[in-house]
């Protein structure tokens, strides 16, 4: 069955533009139901809410309780290995316990977004076939190479950041030594970036902490199109404009 939310192509977006909202039905920061990720009318029985990205039984793993079929890619950038300020690009697969890979699971073109592991008491379905893997799919983060872990041209995630101007280490990463702390905003949770922290042991969080803060895909975007969301793509700043409620300028100081 046809996906009935397609939305307008974006240049904009965190890393992946890899969630995106507001589609037919419910407008930005109203909840998922009637969003672009409601897929209840797409699938081939009835289904609830939730079930495409979480279960409360069965799930593949406590943490958020995920149920969606998670990508077998391992993630990179292809077209470089460093920023300009030093600070070298991680990879990633779906081991990492950052919110990125379980984007990805949909958005990198490798998974059909039916593709559960359980429902309804039965293990390993699929509800619906449609993927993300056209070329001119808007929301296929492998733009550049469908079908693979390739998110060049894409906004880094998994990534640190120089939370209080202060270097952070993240996914094993470190901030570059030439990052100019005046160019980035001091604490972009305050404006309503969701900022993450590791522990260095693998254990990945909400929240900024000191010297060990880093970005994901939620970073700039909220899946469930929350009260925090204020326009379309799910983002948590506007697409457009030029003051502090502009998403580029909640993280760059620019």
């Amino acid at each position: 069955m046809t996906l009935r939310k397609s939305l307008a192509a974006a240049t904009l977006g965190l890393g992946l533009a890899l969630v995106f909202a507001g589609a037919a039905g419910a407008a930005p920061g109203d909840g998922i139901a009637g969003s672009a990720h409601d897929f209840t009318d797409d699938a081939s029985t009835p289904v609830g809410l939730c079930t495409f990205c979480h279960t409360p039984h069965r799930a593949q793993q406590t943490k958020l309780l995920w149920n969606h079929t998670l990508s077998s890619q391992t993630y990179s950038w292809s077209d470089t290995t460093v920023t300009t300020n030093g600070t070298t690009l991680p990879t990633f697969d779906n081991t990492w316990q950052g919110i990125s890979k379980n984007c990805l699971s949909c958005h990198d073109g490798t998974v059909a977004i039916g593709d559960v592991a359980w429902f309804n008491a039965t293990p390993g379905q699929n509800l619906f076939t449609d993927q993300h893997n056209d070329p001119a799919d808007p929301f296929l983060t492998t733009f550049n190479n469908p079908g693979t872990g390739d998110l060049a041209g894409n906004h880094p995630v998994a990534h640190p950041f120089p939370f209080q101007a202060t270097p952070s280490t993240y996914n094993g990463v470190t901030s570059g030594t030439t990052v100019v702390s005046s160019g980035w905003q001091a604490d972009p949770a305050a404006a309503g970036i969701r900022l993450f922290n590791d522990d260095g042991s693998g254990n990945v969080s909400a929240g900024a902490v000191v010297g060990q803060t880093g970005i994901e895909c939620s970073s700039c975007h909220d899946p469930h199109n929350g009260g925090d969301v204020v326009d379309v793509f799910f983002l948590r700043g506007t697409l457009t404009g030029s003051d502090a409620n502009y998403i580029c300028l909640k993280c760059h100081d620019k």
